[in-house]
C-alpha cells in the first residue's frame, strides 16, 4: 500500500495558519505534489501570502493552487455559495491558469435560504453562511437541494471519475497527495468539549480522509498547526449585538493588550499582570479617548455599557484604559505606538522595539471582525493530538510569544532562546508527545524557523 497522503489540520480553534502551513508544502521545490483535496466552505478563510506580501484569502478552492503542478480536487465535504465562489475563483485566477478544478458532483449550493435560516435559528456563535443549514438538508435528501454544475475551468465530476483521477495520484509512489483542513479541532461538532460553541461537522483527519475516498491506510503523516494563544469570534456581530461565542476550555481569556506586552520582554501574559506597571490614569484622557473610540469597539470592551454616558470613567480599570487606547489607535490604523497610560522606559527590551508597544491583534477572514484571545488548555490540545496522531506541530504566531522572533527565518540551530522559550517547547512537547517541527515567525511565505523537515520522504 503506497502512503503518500499529508493531512494539514488545525489543532485548536481555526485560523492557526493551516493556509500558510500549506503554502510552504505547496511551493517546496523537493515535494512533487500531485495532487490536493479540499473539503471546506464559505465560512473558512485560508489566507496564503506570497514572499511580496500579496495575500489570497481561499474558500472552497484548494490553497495548493499557486503549485502549477499540482491537480485540484474540491471533495464531497464541501459546500459552495455560487457568488462568494465567481470571487474566490477571480481573485486566484492567476494561480488557476487553464487547469481544471475538479468538483465532486455531491457539492450542494449554498442559497440565500439557508443563510436566512440560520440567522434566524442559531442562537450562538455562527458566521451565518449556510453551511450548517445546506449540510442539514443533503443528509435529510431535501428536494430542494441544488448541487453545483459548473462555472469556468471548475466542472462537475461524477463519484467514479472524481475518484479515478484522485487514485491516479495515490497510486503513483512519486507523488504526494495533500489533505487541507478546514475550521478547527476544537470547533469539532462531536469532541471538542464545546458544544454547542462548534461548527457543524467532525474535525479530525479521519474525517477529511472519509470526505476524500480515501483509505485511512493511505496517510503518511498529519502536520497539526497550532498558535501559542487560541483564539475565538468577537462576542460583537457587524451589527453590534452581543451574542456569546464560548471560551477556550479552561484557558483564561486575555487581552490584546497583555499578549502585546508580554511578547515584547519575553515573558508569559499571566492573570492582573498589568497592574504591576507603573501608570498614570488621567481621566481627562481617558475620556478624550472614549470620545474618539468607534462604538463597536466601545461594545466590545465594555459590554451594554458601552454607551459613552454610562461608563464610569473614574472606576475604570488599568487594563480597560490600556485596551482602550490600542482600539483608538487601531481604529486610526496604527499598529506601532507610545502608551500615554503606562512607563515602558524602564524595562529592559529589544533596542528595535523600543518602548513602542506593537499591537498584534487580529480580524476573522470572514467577518473581519477583531478575535478573542486566550491562554492555551493543554489538555483540550492533548486530547486532539490523541485523535489525529499527528507526526509534529507548526508551532505559527510565535512572535505572540516573543516580539524579537517576527519575520525570522532559518534553521532551530541558528537562534539561541531563553530559558522560558525552551521551557515553554518542552512543556508542548512533552504533553502532547508530539515533536514540534517549525515556528511560524510571520504571515508571509516561508517566514520560519525549521526545527526538522515538515514532509516526510
Amino acid at each position: 500500500m503506497i502512503k503518500n497522503v499529508i493531512s494539514v489540520i488545525d489543532g485548536q480553534l481555526g485560523s492557526c495558519g493551516k493556509g500558510k502551513v500549506i503554502g510552504e508544502i505547496a511551493t517546496d521545490e523537493s515535494i512533487n505534489l500531485g495532487a490536493a483535496v479540499s473539503n471546506c466552505m464559505p465560512n473558512s478563510g485560508h489566507t496564503y501570502v506570497d514572499s511580496f506580501g500579496k495575500k489570497t484569502v481561499f474558500k472552497n478552492i484548494p490553497v495548493s493552487v499557486i503549485n502549477q503542478k499540482t491537480e485540484l480536487f474540491i471533495g464531497p465535504g464541501s459546500a459552495i455559495d455560487f457568488e462568494t465562489f465567481k470571487d474566490e475563483y477571480k481573485n486566484a485566477s492567476k494561480y488557476i491558469g487553464n487547469r481544471k478544478i475538479y468538483v465532486h458532483e455531491m457539492v450542494p449550493i449554498i442559497l440565500k435560504r439557508h443563510k436566512e435560516y440560520e440567522q434566524k435559528q442559531i442562537k450562538f456563535g455562527s458566521t451565518f453562511k449556510g453551511c450548517g443549514r445546506v449540510t442539514q438538508e443533503k443528509i435529510i435528501r431535501d428536494d430542494k437541494l441544488e448541487f453545483f454544475k459548473s462555472y469556468k475551468n471548475a466542472i462537475s465530476c461524477s463519484n467514479t471519475e472524481w475518484l479515478e483521477r484522485l487514485y491516479n495520484h495515490l497510486d503513483n509512489p512519486n507523488e504526494y497527495v495533500l489533505l487541507e483542513g478546514s475550521q478547527g479541532c476544537d470547533l469539532d461538532l462531536n469532541h471538542s468539549g464545546n458544544y454547542p460553541y462548534v461548527t457543524s461537522r467532525n474535525i479530525s483527519t479521519t474525517q477529511m480522509l472519509a470526505d476524500s475516498g480515501i483509505s485511512s491506510e493511505r496517510l503518511l503523516q498529519t502536520i497539526m498547526v497550532i498558535r501559542p494563544f487560541p483564539i475565538r469570534i468577537s462576542n460583537v456581530t457587524q451589527s453590534v449585538d452581543i451574542i456569546y461565542t464560548g471560551n477556550c476550555g479552561v484557558g483564561e481569556e486575555l487581552t490584546w493588550t497583555q499578549v502585546n506586552l508580554s511578547s515584547m520582554y519575553n515573558t508569559y501574559p499571566h492573570h492582573n499582570d498589568i497592574e504591576y506597571y507603573d501608570n498614570y490614569i488621567d481621566i481627562n484622557y481617558i475620556k478624550k479617548l472614549i470620545d474618539s473610540c468607534p462604538e463597536i469597539y466601545l461594545k466590545q470592551l465594555f459590554g451594554n455599557d458601552y454607551k459613552i454616558n454610562t461608563i464610569k470613567v473614574d472606576s475604570i480599570t488599568l487594563l480597560n484604559a490600556l485596551e482602550l487606547e490600542r482600539l483608538v489607535h487601531k481604529a486610526k490604523k496604527i499598529k506601532k505606538y507610545r502608551s500615554n497610560i503606562i512607563n515602558l522606559a524602564g524595562i529592559n527590551i529589544d533596542d528595535n522595539i523600543n518602548d513602542m508597544i506593537i499591537d498584534q491583534s487580529e480580524e476573522t477572514t470572514v467577518t473581519k471582525m477583531e478575535r478573542r484571545i486566550f491562554d492555551i488548555d493543554i489538555n483540550k490540545l492533548k486530547n486532539n493530538c490523541r485523535i489525529n496522531s499527528p507526526s509534529s506541530l507548526y508551532l505559527n504566531f510565535f512572535e505572540h510569544l516573543s516580539i524579537y522572533y517576527k519575520e525570522k527565518t532559518g534553521n532551530f540551530e541558528d537562534y539561541y532562546f531563553n530559558r522560558y522559550l525552551r521551557e515553554y517547547f518542552n512543556w508542548i512537547e512533552s504533553n502532547t508527545n508530539t515533536e514540534i517541527s517549525a515556528l511560524g515567525t510571520g504571515c508571509k511565505n516561508n517566514e520560519r524557523i525549521l526545527k526538522k523537515s515538515l514532509v516526510k520522504k
